[in-house]
């Protein structure tokens, strides 16, 4: 079983997507184009990570058509950094890996308290939901199937230059730091990613792991302790006579299905070229083959990151009055350096 899956694994589009964004800085990166940053000093002030580090990463976003460079000033010549259609075609992977964070890690910033998702079109908060693109059902991976395609496998994509990562983010906090910092530190890690796919074709042992992935012993025995101990892997007593155990996913990491269901149409959308998928899910409560949206729970339309707006704090309800909500809008040209003054004001007034 474990030979006849392990090619569609290291075949399919969602191994080459990781090539491009299974790390940790990148993703964080990405989270803050997402939010408007588009100035390197900007990023470097943000997250506090070291020049070098930053011009790598920005040089494989757009290397991998995911950023693109555009001048904002001809004396002396300077730059900026803006997402492609590529690069907004991750917005549903960010949005699942924050539904993630609020539901399993903190779902609130250390410094700027909690940020709300208001969505424009509807006019009110939002919690994004992964659905079936036919049915309209949620998508959760009980209800899902795999099919596995072993006579178009095809080769292996070419894996891109990988960087190398840390396991600490910064020695500094950032300087206001926002949302899925916590579901960062537990996916911004390529071999731990792979882990979480590979359990979710049921490779559930050790052994198969390792054939499957084509992983190290040593590497895999440090992402399986990683993620048991982040709960979401535990493990379970094995029906064979050859492992005493095996591994499964627990509720928290079945919940991260729809994160791998956005990184895998990402990736089947920008990434496979003229190969076919060498997999396919279906969505059982209506058989069809799953083409999973992101909606607004609220009026059921698509979420787009250009009709969505972040704002920090709670927000009760519509009719709330102005003292009660106490927001602050994020728009998505607002400058890092305003909002990082804002905070430091905003903690100096609540020292005694």
């Amino acid at each position: 079983m474990s030979r006849a899956i392990s090619h569609p694994i290291r075949a399919s589009s969602l191994t080459r997507a990781l090539d491009v964004v299974g790390d940790r800085w990148t993703l964080l990166i990405l989270r803050d184009a997402f939010l408007g940053i588009r100035r390197f000093e900007q990023w470097q002030q943000h997250l506090r990570i070291a020049r070098q580090i930053l011009a790598d990463r920005l040089r494989g976003l757009v290397a991998g058509g995911l950023l693109t460079r555009a001048p904002y000033q001809a004396h002396p010549p300077r730059y900026d950094y803006r997402l492609t259609a590529m690069g907004r075609g991750l917005y549903p992977l960010a949005l699942m890996i924050r539904r993630w964070e609020r539901h399993w890690g903190t779902g609130v910033d250390v410094i700027v308290g909690e940020m709300t998702l208001f969505h424009r079109s509807c006019r009110s908060r939002t919690e994004p939901r992964c659905v079936c693109g036919k049915c309209g059902e949620v998508v959760t991976a009980e209800q899902a199937r795999f099919e596995h395609r072993s006579s178009e496998f095809g080769e292996p994509y070419l894996q891109l230059r990988r960087q190398r990562r840390s396991k600490v983010i910064s020695s500094k906090p950032p300087s206001h730091g926002l949302f899925v910092q916590d579901a960062i530190d537990v996916l911004g890690d390529r071999w731990a990613y792979l882990v979480l796919i590979a359990a979710f074709y049921r490779n559930l042992r050790f052994a198969e792991l390792c054939r499957t992935l084509g992983i190290a012993t040593n590497i895999l025995s440090d992402r399986l302790s990683r993620l048991t101990d982040a709960e979401i892997l535990r493990h379970k007593a094995s029906q064979g006579e050859t492992d005493g155990y095996e591994y499964a996913l627990t509720e928290k990491g079945l919940d991260l299905f729809p994160v791998i269901v956005a990184l895998s149409q990402w990736g089947n959308r920008w990434l496979r070229g003229s190969h076919k998928p060498p997999s396919a899910m279906y969505h059982l409560p209506c058989g069809s083959r799953l083409r999973a949206r992101v909606v607004c729970d609220n009026c059921g339309d698509d979420l787009y990151s250009a009709d969505v707006e972040y704002r920090r704090g709670r927000l009760v309800g519509r009719a709330t009055c102005k003292r009660r909500r106490r927001v602050v809008l994020l728009k998505p040209e607002a400058d890092v350096a305003i909002a990082t003054r804002r905070s430091r004001s905003n903690r100096a007034e609540s020292r005694p």
